[in-house]
């Protein structure tokens, strides 16, 4: 999809700027303690700074070249610094030397970067060769790892086991053995930096001035996923992930920063340097990154939050019942790019209740109706912990299910504010379509996409939902078709999630025939009938309420029978289809209607 195509916010003045530095700038990055910087310079030195005041706090001496690579300890207790010469130096966080320069490499050291357990230090260089260091002794620990090539980037995986080192090809070696596990052409020029999602299960790289791309890729197969991102003009010099590993900022010889969502590889925002940008982190809330290059000077931008990135779709903040219904369409379709998403396959057989965060008690009694008690469950939840927004967003969707709106929006509202996450999305989705506010809850929906993680359940699961609302919104032909869409042309897509959603659709337009204030017209919601029946291809139930529940827990469909199925069309399957139908899938009261034979 072509990238103008896409909500792009583009920002060319910083919120605040660090000065101090008087040559170039080629590294940035933040303690854990949310409070200092650390950056480092071509002009020899590193410095620590009040990340607030934007004061200097210690101006980090002892290196006789320009400073190239910087690492800092997760656990904020060391930093790392390496020059154009070789050396590498250690400090303490307060900015104190720990050592005396170490001549560690021949040539240029081009990257550092800590052991997730602060062990080992891992030293890149121009010299084609990676070292290991002990953090207790700074120490050389084996022999240097020889790439055969110059080393621009090295990072370990999150759990240590592996380190990525990027040359002109991508190399895995396993830390333990020190053999290269893996290797591959991942770009078309040089690999200038590397970046590991959060769960170690993709990793990113940045290309050169020959292929200025981003690709991700399969930790389990190292086959690259999906399309590379495209939009920068230049090389790519750094790339750095946001800590929930949804946003990755990148820095550029073309004088830019890009912010992309991972969810569908698209730029959300664009930060303007007036030079090459050499570095970019960011901040430990994800708020904020931090970048800086030739100019000598680290700029700070504020990140897009996702309500901005949404406003150029939507800049009406009615509710639809005052809109046009031919505008309600195409306020709803005009976020359709967000289907063409580029999933992680591998994550196709996940159960949808897998992606709902919530006890087991509480869930069987949202599935069996006993509100109350879930009520009372999730509550008991909250009050030992008021920060655990899963259980406000799951309390949301019983109250949904109450139809206490207020109530519904109220913990959607507060789910979101303690964590924005998928399930928050969702429950305020749920809350505002019970109130009537249709384009608002559209944008709840759309902002969920931000937290599908590439995880094709949790797309699916978000477009079905989707889908039931925009039919509640009266859309009833648009929220079939868009159900039928995509079970014909998303990949890998559960056909029979859509095929149920769609048969609980025609269920609904049948029932409103029948409550319809023309009278009864048995031929049309018997047609609406007909149509639910085939939809799905019934045989044996049972084995799939499990799965399917999760429309149930959240209150798209509702739980007359286990799959949102009314009495009435109860009765109309065992008619048609069998009584067998009524005994295994309908709650006990429905029985006693199951006709004696026909």
């Amino acid at each position: 999809m072509k990238e103008e195509e896409q909500p792009v916010i583009r920002i060319t003045k910083a919120t605040q700027k660090f000065k101090g530095h008087e040559n170039s700038v080629f590294g940035v990055a933040v303690s854990p303690d949310r409070c200092h910087m650390m950056t480092a310079s071509a002009d020899k030195t590193v410095r620590l700074w009040d990340l607030e005041s934007g004061v200097v706090l210690k101006k980090m001496e002892g290196h006789r070249r320009g400073v190239r690579a910087l690492g800092v300890s997760r656990n904020g207790q060391w930093i790392a610094s390496g020059d154009c010469g070789g050396e590498l130096i250690a400090w303490n966080r307060d900015g104190e030397s720990l050592i005396q320069p170490i001549k560690a490499h021949s040539e240029w050291i081009t990257s550092l970067d800590f052991t997730p357990d602060n062990t080992f230090l891992a030293s890149g260089s121009s010299d084609e060769t990676a070292i290991i260091w002990n953090t207790k002794t700074w120490q050389a620990q084996g022999n240097p790892i020889n790439c055969r090539s110059a080393i621009h980037c090295v990072r370990y995986s999150p759990s240590g086991e592996h380190l990525a080192i990027a040359t002109d090809d991508i190399q895995i070696w396993n830390t333990g053995t020190r053999e290269c596990i893996a290797k591959f052409k991942g770009h078309e020029s040089w690999i200038m930096s590397l970046a590991w999602t959060p769960n170690g299960k993709q990793l990113i790289s940045a290309g050169g001035g020959d292929d200025p791309t981003i690709r991700i890729w399969d930790s389990s197969t190292w086959n690259q996923i999906g399309e590379p991102c495209k939009g920068h003009t230049d090389a790519v010099e750094m790339i750095a992930l946001n800590p929930t590993g949804t946003l990755l900022a990148s820095a550029s010889d073309d004088q830019h920063v890009r912010i992309w969502r991972l969810s569908d590889r698209q730029t959300i925002a664009v930060f303007k340097h007036t030079d090459f940008v050499s570095c970019v982190t960011f901040s430990m809330d994800g708020k904020h990154i931090l970048s800086g290059g030739k100019i000598h000077v680290i700029s700070k931008w504020a990140v897009p939050s996702p309500e901005d990135i949404l406003k150029d779709h939507s800049s009406n903040d009615g509710s639809w019942e005052d809109t046009p219904k031919e505008q309600v369409a195409h306020n709803v379709s005009s976020h359709a790019w967000l289907v063409s998403l580029h999933i992680d396959h591998t994550k196709v057989q996940q159960s949808y209740c897998e992606i709902l965060a919530i006890d087991t008690a509480a869930r069987n009694a949202c599935i069996t109706g006993d509100l109350s008690t879930a009520d009372r469950l999730l509550t008991k939840e909250l009050n030992n912990d008021s920060n655990d927004y899963n259980s406000y967003a799951n309390r949301s969707f019983v109250m949904a299910r109450k139809a206490d709106w207020d109530r519904a929006l109220d913990d959607a509202l507060k789910a979101m504010s303690i964590q924005p996450s998928l399930m928050g999305c969702i429950s305020k989705g749920i809350a505002l379509c019970g109130k009537r506010q249709f384009q608002n809850a559209m944008k709840a929906f759309d902002l969920g996409f931000l937290f599908v993680d590439a995880n094709l359940k949790k797309t699916h699961l978000l477009l079905l939902i989707k889908a039931i609302a925009l039919f509640n919104a009266n859309e009833h032909e648009e929220a079939i078709l868009r159900v039928q869409d995509l079970a014909t042309t998303c990949p890998n897509v559960d056909t029979l999630a859509c095929q149920i959603v769609e048969a609980y659709l025609h269920v609904q337009l049948g029932l409103n025939v029948l409550d319809g204030v023309d009278g009864v017209r048995h031929s049309e919601a018997a047609d609406h009938f007909t149509r639910a029946v085939n939809t799905i291809r019934f045989s044996s139930m049972s084995s799939i309420h499990s799965k399917y529940d999760v429309f149930v827990v959240v209150g798209s469909l509702e739980p007359n029978c286990k799959l949102g199925f009314h009495p009435l069309i109860v009765l109309f399957l065992a008619i048609r289809v069998g009584p067998h139908i009524l005994v295994e899938n309908c709650t006990p009261e429905l029985v006693p209607c199951a006709p004696s034979s026909r």
